[in-house]
């Protein structure tokens, strides 16, 4: 007890007004949903019905397939019954309205687009966008389901949160990259925040490994919601927490997932880093997170895996 006591007052000092560090720890076992591949499977999103997974595979490395498994990994088939591009990455749904919306590109991460498509794989449609570079990416669904929330890597000036209107294709730019340059958006369930991965722009380039996460409140000026290396956020269904992933605390580089809530209290580590987890997404009911997780025994190649969420604090 008393070596406790010495901890805390040796990291108090640490401690910054609505940031904090890393107060607990309460690692999950891990489950393999997707693990039996030589590819490279990314951006895994759970459907509306909480059975139903979308995800990206890749065998090459530059183009990619959207795939569509159940929470089970059994029978993994195309989603799209026409796809309209060659590579087609970063698939989200909308949980209201049972759209996905996703990139696609020619190969790589240039020339890209925002489509959406139908519950069944249907009905996709290419986003008119305006206003924006061939490098927009990460769509993130704003609530009323007409519009989404995108990073554009090609902006003038360095990337920037952009707001599409699904019909008309128009845009309006959230940040500016004078002062931030940013990573992947995450839209709060109510709409009035958008979290992102991003750090202050110090008149270098964008660097991810550099990035932080950060709240933007719309019409809001952004603020910092967890110290520390942190990226590819996503809102729980309530709202309150935010799930992430970083690499703080391990000499390698590799990644664990964690969790924050909204006020950048209560930072609580849910991995450990061997999985070196990407991409955590939420169950539909927050009863669990998904990711990408990289097979021990297999250096490079990654499957899907899920953990529990353990009880939050109130």
């Amino acid at each position: 007890m008393r070596n406790q006591r010495v901890l805390l007052l040796l990291i108090a000092p640490l401690w910054l007004s609505k940031v904090a560090p890393a107060q607990q720890a309460a690692s999950q076992p891990l489950e393999w949903i997707v693990r039996e591949t030589s590819g490279n499977d990314q951006w895994g999103y759970v459907a509306p019905d909480g059975v139903a997974i979308t995800y990206s595979r890749s065998m090459d490395g530059q183009t990619w397939q959207l795939l569509v498994t159940n929470r089970d990994g059994k029978l993994p088939r195309p989603f799209l019954t026409a796809p309209p591009a060659a590579s087609l990455t970063r698939g989200a749904w909308s949980r209201r309205h049972r759209r996905l919306a996703f990139t696609g590109s020619r190969g790589g991460d240039v020339g890209t687009a925002v489509y959406v498509a139908d519950a069944t794989g249907r009905n996709v449609t290419r986003v008119p966008a305006q206003g924006v570079s061939e490098q927009v990416m990460y769509p993130s669904w704003m609530p009323d389901g007409r519009s989404v929330v995108v990073v554009d890597y090609g902006a003038a000036g360095g990337s920037a949160l952009y707001r599409i209107d699904l019909e008309s294709g128009r845009s309006s730019g959230l940040t500016n990259p004078k002062e931030f340059l940013v990573g992947m958006p995450s839209v709060s369930p109510d709409g009035k925040l958008v979290a992102f991965a991003g750090q202050p722009n110090g008149g270098g380039t964008y660097d991810q490994t550099k990035n932080q996460i950060w709240i933007l409140p719309m019409g809001g000026r952004p603020y910092q919601v967890s110290a520390g290396q942190g990226r590819q956020p996503d809102w729980s269904p309530d709202g309150r927490w935010l799930a992430f992933t970083s690499n703080r605390g391990d000499s390698t580089g590799r990644h664990a997932v964690f969790v924050v809530d909204r006020t950048g209290r209560n930072l609580i580590q849910l991995t450990d880093y061997s999985p070196n987890a990407q991409h955590p997404v939420w169950s539909p009911d927050g009863t669990w997170l998904l990711f990408s997780a990289e097979a021990t025994e297999r250096s490079g190649v990654f499957g899907l895996a899920r953990i529990r969420v353990p009880m939050l604090p109130k």
